[in-house]
């Protein structure tokens, strides 16, 4: 967990962790030799987090939700998929002038929603690889938007520059994703193995059709763990996410299979996420 500064001289911290679930964090690193220059400005960063980069396609424009002499809290909505009718995903960023910067879900929010789905007809999903999903997550977006707003020269980070924190399980201090595609009909199993030796575990997961459908069409794309949906969408509603109870024996180790299904000969994609403590 990353020990943020006092807010405005106060004992308490500025950053609202009762509020934050699923999270990435980086610290900037000092720009002078002598590390008095504040890291961050925050005048500049909320004013640039407030408007919507032109054809970013990345996120809208920001609302400002508190803010100080040396932090500021923004709420981001994000592009979660390039889909019509797809939902953006609200995610906060902190961000104070010690070079903190904190990007979190609402602790409401299931934790695979960080993910960014791709369209079929995307041509960077020709050669696609799967660990692309991490490197591509809202969290790390979202922080990489602070950066540009703080210097519009900052390079992006990218997912091995963060740390991860779900601030609503402190017990759980690792995760791992599971990603899965249909171009019709269901897609190929996924089995994934838990072992015995992990007491707790947050399960989550979300599914979207990747290739627009017509409006007012009967198409369902659903998300299943052992058979049973988790999670699914339709036309109006294509792209979602929702938290899951992984049903298995704690005293044993269990085998479980993930699989995507879309109706018709349309595409979708599917996600588990799996955030749990390491033995």
């Amino acid at each position: 967990m990353p020990e943020f500064p006092s807010s405005e001289g106060d004992a308490d911290t500025a950053f609202r962790e009762e509020d934050a679930g699923f999270s990435a964090h980086h610290r900037v690193e000092v720009a002078d030799s002598d590390g008095q220059s504040p890291r961050l400005d925050i005048v500049a960063i909320l004013d640039g987090l407030r408007s919507a980069p032109e054809e970013s396609g990345i996120r809208g424009a920001g609302t400002v939700i508190d803010w100080g002499l040396n932090f500021g809290i923004v709420e981001l909505p994000l592009f979660a998929a390039q889909i019509p009718g797809a939902p953006f995903e609200t995610v906060v960023v902190y961000f104070d002038d010690q070079g903190w910067i904190v990007a979190y879900l609402p602790k409401d929010r299931p934790a695979a929603a960080v993910w960014k789905h791709k369209r079929r007809d995307d041509s960077a999903n020709q050669n696609y690889d799967p660990s692309e999903v991490l490197e591509r997550n809202l969290l790390v977006l979202a922080i990489s938007e602070v950066l540009k707003a703080n210097d519009v020269d900052a390079e992006e980070v990218s997912h091995s520059d963060v740390g991860y924190y779900d601030w609503q399980n402190p017990s759980c201090d690792a995760f791992v994703l599971f990603s899965g595609a249909s171009d019709g009909g269901e897609s190929d199993r996924i089995s994934f193995v838990i072992p015995r030796t992990i007491a707790s575990i947050q399960s989550s997961a979300a599914v979207a059709m990747t290739e627009q459908t017509e409006q007012g069409g009967s198409d369902i794309a659903t998300l299943a763990i052992d058979g049973e949906t988790v999670v699914s969408t339709s036309n109006e509603k294509p792209l979602d996410s929702s938290g899951f109870t992984l049903k298995r024996d704690a005293e044993e180790t269990s085998l479980h299979r993930m699989t995507v299904r879309i109706s018709g000969s349309n595409a979708a994609t599917g996600v588990t996420m799996l955030v749990y403590d390491k033995p």
